[in-house]
């Protein structure tokens, strides 16, 4: 059992630290690992190439967004996935969603020390697999795009929470109830004083809606205007209750969310809607399905793509991609 640690140094809660971080985590892993700082994607990539023949566990310093790109790298640098290591996700981003659902607890230091005893007592930690979405499609300047991930707020409502939930400084169930209470008073507010308004409307923001032409399993969804538009490969929770994707929950099944809803009937139902992680309409297809066809009408998307946000996509086919091995570390 040997363990690749990545940290990235220009990460907010690192920059923040006191300390050397690395140092902190070598003093941790001992002669059971290796701790590398990357900075960039190019590093990360350097890293993963040197460190793929002798890990057995990949650890990111970070939430979603790390560990999103160490399993986009590590499908760059070796193809197949029954040669990748295991991932280890950990808490210490803004959204730990798939962390939670690898049951992994703990921060970064006390799962790693968790790992480091293991290894010390030559006892692999028991894994589990999770199920991906595998994404191809095109930039608007006619490069190909392709990501592994999770989960994927294309357009809609779910996109643009995003924007919001970030703007806060802290990222848990407070920060989604911020969001949806600003939201509330604003569109009341245009309501009852349309004109009024003397502050950014985020409900305008929130309800704007994304033009797409999508398809899913081959049939089009009949219409051009979407304030839903979602894709799934494991059911996710952010903030503490809220979720994401409930019919992925399932080994195998992805969760595709397309359609048009009225603003009002969001307002009504979105504390449900992220409780329960759907929103009920006659224009909204919520469902099971194989594969999805995204193809923008007037404006590129920018999807976000497990937290992270993607500029400038005219085209997206989601799919089923390989599942990965997590070990579900859980300290405290």
């Amino acid at each position: 059992m040997y363990l690749g640690v990545i940290v990235n140094p220009r990460a907010r809660k690192n920059l923040a630290a006191r300390g050397d971080r690395s140092e902190e985590l070598r003093r941790i892993v001992g002669p059971w690992g290796e701790v590398h700082e990357t900075a960039s994607i190019e590093e990360l990539r350097k890293v993963i190439e040197e460190l793929h023949p002798r890990v057995t566990h990949l650890v990111g310093d970070g939430g979603d967004g790390a560990l999103h790109w160490l399993v986009n790298e590590m499908q760059h640098c070796v193809g197949d996935p029954e040669q990748w290591p295991a991932f280890v996700p950990t808490n210490g981003g803004s959204v730990n969603a798939v962390a939670r659902k690898a049951r992994v607890r703990g921060r970064a230091d006390a799962i790693v020390r968790t790992l480091t005893a293991a290894a010390a007592k030559d006892r692999f930690p028991p894994e589990m697999s999770l199920d991906t979405l595998e994404l191809d499609g095109a930039t608007a300047d006619g490069a190909p795009f392709h990501r592994l991930c999770f989960g994927m707020a294309a357009g809609g409502v779910g996109n643009r929470f995003y924007d919001k939930y970030y703007a806060n400084p802290d990222h848990g169930r407070a920060a989604v109830a911020r969001v949806i209470g600003r939201t509330f008073g604003d569109y009341i507010t245009n309501k009852v004083a349309p004109g009024h308004m003397d502050r950014e409307n985020w409900a305008a923001h929130l309800f704007a809606p994304t033009h797409a032409r999508v398809v899913i399993d081959g049939e089009e969804v009949p219409t051009r205007t979407h304030r839903v538009l979602h894709a799934g490969a494991i059911d996710l929770r952010i903030g503490g209750p809220f979720r994401l994707f409930p019919r992925a929950s399932e080994p195998g099944a992805l969760h595709f969310q397309a359609g048009e809803i009225r603003p009002s009937s969001i307002v009504v139902q979105l504390p449900a809607a992220l409780t329960y992680g759907r929103l009920r309409g006659s224009g909204v297809r919520d469902v099971n399905g194989k594969e999805m066809i995204i193809e923008a009408d007037d404006e590129p998307l920018s999807p976000i793509i497990d937290g992270e946000r993607f500029d400038g996509i005219v085209r997206l086919v989601a799919r089923a991609g390989p599942r990965i091995r997590v070990a579900p570390v859980a300290h405290g």
